[in-house]
């Protein structure tokens, strides 16, 4: 059981969800709701972290009602500061593409892309873009979680994973801005093309690190769920897209212009059966009328 030693909210520990750069993340129970709780290893970036949750609370976004709790746990006399968020049960983003397929791509970059608009609009570069940093949830609904490497826009990144850095590719600098994360949007969808993800993950050498060698990569695309999406990737990777707007209004078009593979909401078998059969009963209805007053 862990209480706050300010705001004395209870929770009971239910299992580890994960370790992160600067801080360890649980399931937690309070009452009958779940909800994640991060401790974090350094009080500075543990605080930093929570500053920008705190901003982003008060905001008109998606992200205003992720942040739940802010208090400290004392045991052994010390403290261990903490946070409580909103729980997101989902799939990481790799083990979503590889049980529902790549024709989730586009949709899943499409939802990515609107959040980090949110984000942007607030002032705000998400920094560390990382397959470990996405959870998709039903339907293929994104949500960005370790708040860790958010930075203000004109700031130095704070966090970072070296093969989403343009910086790591010389492809630009490691200020804040939207381009760095765009850049980054692109090295993730290139990776989790099963086709690439092997070349991602060996070592290179610093003088093989460039942009012509994404490029080249790039071109050796095979024919598949991602080769639509060929033109957007490389202007992110030449950092073209000054904006998460420019980048999300280009992916849209190119979605919708490939043809949406599913609807925008799942409709149950049950549902659909009695949308059916309302329609038809609507349709004998209308004839019956029709009928008895000609």
């Amino acid at each position: 059981m862990v209480k706050g030693k300010w705001n004395e909210n209870l929770y009971r520990v239910e299992r580890s969800l994960g370790e992160g750069e600067n801080g360890k993340v649980y399931l937690v129970k309070k009452g009958s709701a779940f909800f994640a709780m991060k401790l974090g290893f350094d009080p500075v970036d543990h605080q930093s972290e929570v500053n920008v949750l705190k901003q982003l609370t008060k905001s008109d976004s998606p992200f205003n009602r992720f942040l739940i709790d802010v208090d400290d746990y004392h045991s052994g006399g010390k403290d261990y500061p903490f946070y409580v968020m909103k729980y997101i049960k989902g799939l990481k983003i790799t083990d979503f593409v590889q049980v529902k397929g790549e024709k989730w791509l586009g949709l899943l970059g499409l939802h990515l892309l609107k959040k980090l608009t949110y984000l942007h609009a607030n002032g705000f570069v998400f920094g560390d873009i990382k397959m470990e940093n996405i959870l998709v949830s039903d339907y293929g609904a994104v949500e960005l979680i370790d708040f860790g490497g958010v930075t203000q826009k004109g700031r130095a990144v704070k966090q970072f994973t070296e093969i989403y850095d343009r910086g790591y590719w010389g492809a630009g600098t490691r200020i804040a801005d939207e381009a760095y994360d765009v850049f980054a949007f692109a090295i993730l969808f290139m990776q989790l093309s099963d086709h690439a993800h092997d070349w991602f993950s060996r070592h290179l050498l610093p003088q093989n690190r460039t942009l012509d060698l994404l490029k080249e990569k790039l071109q050796q695309e095979p024919n598949n769920e991602l080769q639509v999406y060929v033109p957007f990737l490389r202007k992110a990777l030449d950092g073209e897209f000054t904006s998460s707007i420019q980048a999300y209004a280009a992916w849209k078009a190119l979605f919708y212009k490939r043809g949406k593979p599913f609807p925008s909401k799942p409709v149950k078998g049950n549902t659909l059966v009695w949308i059916q059969a309302g329609f038809i009963a609507s349709v004998v209805l209308f004839i019956s009328v029709w009928y008895f007053y000609s």
